[in-house]
């Protein structure tokens, strides 16, 4: 009976190694993070061996159903905004908190300790944290110089998360929700006064088109995440796992260059098709350092104790410098 159980079984294993692994991402590969979430399946494939079918642009679930499709197997990884999931716990929250971390040192600081806690939470629902994948900072568009906070006092002010609108409320400006397909026609309607997004989104919304200035005010640096499910994870054999850290670490490493490359690019794009690049003045830094610290005691009201304890080595690492 023992000798008609080896065969299925050698077929099960030899299907297993040989089964299509789905990623999916919500992003178009004209993207540079798709593009280096492609790169890294890619590799993937040829040095470890997986059999990895990339879904770019929503093109298998939404952004919003990636996050279920990793937890029940449908999909084996996935790439996705962290604030997205920032109703599950405060720790999504946490890079979206303006002018916490407002350049790429910090804000590598504060990824290196909220993965800990993001970690400790996937494991809990069988996911593995690959590496995270950074955007450039969010600056502030506007018609207008703004050299002060009162200059942002009654504007109406594009909002688009549950953060923006709080960030808003607390600089005295009106938020306003507007997609981002409608973001020129509303501020040529009036709808709109200001937007604060990254330089790559103002480059490629044409934001010359609608407004005068960029200021770079760098009110957080928000990150996606790169996730693997833990039946593929479990799955390899200890030698792909020592590979598969490799090859992340070689990506988290490219991840951070891209976006500081794509930031300079970018800013100066704008300044080539004419936009004046303000820069932020004493007064108004002061004053947004001020709202920042605001929204961070407010952030930890909703907290746990291990999520506080993220932000709190962060800040000792900050204060340390």
């Amino acid at each position: 009976m023992r000798h008609y159980l080896i065969l299925p079984l050698l077929l099960f294993a030899v299907f297993t190694l040989h089964a299509k692994q789905h990623f999916a991402t919500p992003y178009s590969e004209r993207v540079y993070v798709t593009q280096i979430t492609k790169a890294f399946a890619d590799e993937l494939n040829r040095e470890i061996g997986l059999n990895i079918v990339f879904h770019s642009g929503e093109s298998l679930y939404k952004h919003n159903e990636i996050y279920r499709a990793l937890r029940t197997n449908q999909i084996q990884l996935g790439e996705i905004f962290i604030a997205r999931l920032s109703n599950h716990a405060a720790i999504y929250q946490l890079d979206n908190l303006p002018f916490l971390a407002t350049n790429f040192s910090s804000a590598q600081q504060l990824a290196n300790q909220q993965a800990v806690e993001l970690r400790s939470q996937f494991a809990e629902h069988g996911l593995h944290l690959l590496f995270t994948n950074p955007w450039p900072p969010q600056g502030l568009f506007t018609s207008k110089a703004i050299k002060t906070a009162n200059d942002l006092s009654g504007l109406k002010v594009r909002s688009y998360s549950a953060m923006t609108a709080k960030l808003a409320n607390h600089l005295k400006m009106i938020p306003t929700a507007v997609s981002s397909a409608e973001i020129a026609q509303a501020f040529a309607t009036g709808m709109i006064e200001a937007m604060i997004t990254s330089p790559a989104t103002g480059v490629s919304s044409r934001a010359w088109q609608f407004s005068r200035y960029y200021t770079p005010i760098n009110a957080w640096i928000p990150k996606n995440m790169v996730l693997m499910n833990h039946a593929l994870y479990q799955s390899l054999t200890p030698t792909q796992k020592q590979k598969l850290k490799q090859v992340v670490n070689k990506y988290q490493q490219r991840a951070w260059q891209q976006a500081e490359q794509q930031t300079t690019q970018m800013t100066k794009l704008l300044a080539d098709n004419g936009m004046i690049i303000s820069p932020v003045s004493d007064s108004l830094s002061q004053s947004l350092k001020i709202v920042g610290a605001n929204m961070a005691q407010e952030w930890a009201l909703n907290a746990t104790q291990s999520e506080l304890h993220v932000l709190q080595k962060f800040k000792e690492q900050q204060n340390a410098q």
